[in-house]
């Protein structure tokens, strides 16, 4: 029996289309990419030639969402355009993986979740930290209660700013376009990182953010922040476009049995050290599956499909995007007024 497929469509061929999105469907065997949409049309096809030379080509994505032979698409495009985009595919019948932030607002992103609902279709947010090897083992652990009680956790994820991994995405700089800067575009990934790995929700956050070196833009390249969970336990969130000499990317979890440290160390990416007795156990992973060249080896794309088709659950549905949404949106408003702020959903 032939492999049932769904064909997928890629709205917006920049950079995190090409390294993640695309190389994943491509080496999913239960994906086909048909049709690839950009404002600039002479990149959506080169991007067409390199991975499905019979694809159709679009410059405006309301045409790609009229072609009945796409089951479900990418939205690959800058933030102002996650919310809109993600409406109108699902109203047209496609299933839909939008990129982070998931939207502007949380109205906007209730609305795309209502949306999916009305139409049936899934709606998945790519929290693609989730499907790192180093978080779902830690989630694992911290479930299993082995270090008991949650009582405090420090995530960072920082890397040099996205004009060197995307120097043709102008967009990422403009409040009008990305709406948020480090916080969103790498402390969403760090809150969700968080919500995950300990299965627990931020109750009130307080913030602040500034802009230290990038110049030309009205956005904040850091962010820093302190919350507290509906449990009672504490943490704190931060994220940069300015750490130099690598990315970092770290989440450490302080139990009452132990820490767990997860991607601290290079060459151990999951400790547990234990307080009594002292000890330390450095645990094995499995390695990131090599997709494509040149490709980041999330799965992504291949886990998306596999929802589609039932065979999993979805590594982050659109109403646990929202709750990650949630959370930097009460961080920018205390950034914003000084105060704390209470997450709500």
């Amino acid at each position: 029996m032939a492999t049932k497929k769904i064909r997928v469509g890629i709205i917006g061929c920049g950079a995190i289309a090409e390294r993640l999105h695309i190389p994943d469907y491509a080496a999913c065997d239960q994906a086909e990419l048909v049709a690839f949409c950009d404002n600039d049309k002479k990149r959506a096809k080169a991007i067409a030639e390199k991975f499905a030379p019979d694809a159709a080509v679009y410059n405006d994505y309301k045409a790609l969402l009229k072609n009945e032979d796409v089951d479900a698409v990418s939205v690959c495009m800058p933030n102002k355009f996650h919310g809109i985009c993600s409406i109108d595919a699902a109203k047209a019948g496609k299933h839909v993986l939008v990129e982070k932030p998931m939207a502007m607002s949380l109205a906007e992103a209730k609305k795309m979740v209502a949306a999916a609902k009305k139409a049936k279709v899934h709606l998945l947010v790519n929290q693609s930290m989730r499907n790192y090897p180093a978080h779902k083992k830690a989630r694992e652990i911290i479930a299993s209660g082995f270090l008991g009680k949650v009582l405090h956790v420090s995530g960072m994820c920082g890397h040099e700013g996205p004009e060197v991994w995307a120097p043709n995405a102008k967009w990422f700089f403009k409040k009008k376009d990305a709406r948020f800067g480090a916080m969103a575009d790498l402390g969403v990934h760090k809150a969700d990182a968080i919500r995950y790995i300990t299965g627990k929700e931020i109750s009130e956050i307080r913030a602040f953010s500034g802009t230290l070196e990038k110049k030309g833009t009205d956005l904040e390249d850091n962010f820093v922040s302190s919350f507290t969970f509906k449990d009672g336990g504490m943490g704190s969130l931060a994220a940069s476009w300015t750490v130099k000499g690598g990315m970092t990317n770290y989440t450490i979890v302080h139990c009452e049995k132990g820490t767990l440290e997860v991607l601290l160390h290079p060459d151990k990416p999951l400790v547990a050290r234990l307080h009594d007795p002292l000890s330390e156990i450095v645990f094995t992973l499995p390695e990131a599956p090599i997709l494509y060249k040149d490709s980041w080896g999330l799965d992504i794309g291949g886990a998306f499909i596999r929802a589609i088709l039932g065979e999993e659950e979805p590594f982050c549905s659109g109403e646990e995007g929202l709750k990650s949404l949630a959370v930097i949106l009460a961080a920018e408003k205390a950034a914003d007024t000084g105060k704390s702020v209470k997450v709500t959903v």
